[in-house]
């Protein structure tokens, strides 16, 4: 298993976009009728589409999505090390 792959629920995902089952954006963030939010999504299976939808949040569910982003974000940032701060 290289660096790209690891195993999930006893299916290797990968970072090759030509193997298994992908879910990719697949647009702009939308606006319903009902003052939701949808995001505009593309399946694929092995490189060949199987069909595009929309993943619908409510406001709590898109605000919960940003806070667990906005935590994995800031948690991914490498430490600054002394060499790197400004010395102004």
């Amino acid at each position: 298993m290289t660096t790209t792959q690891r195993t999930c629920r006893g299916v290797t995902l990968t970072a090759n976009p030509s193997q298994g089952v992908r879910i990719v954006r697949d647009g702009s963030l939308e606006t319903t009728n009902a003052g939701r939010f949808a995001l505009p999504l593309s399946v694929t299976q092995n490189g060949t589409e199987l069909g595009v939808g929309r993943l619908i949040l409510t406001f709590d569910t898109a605000a919960e999505l940003h806070a667990e982003l906005g935590r994995m974000l800031a948690e991914s940032i490498p430490p600054t090390t002394p060499d790197e701060r400004s010395e102004t």
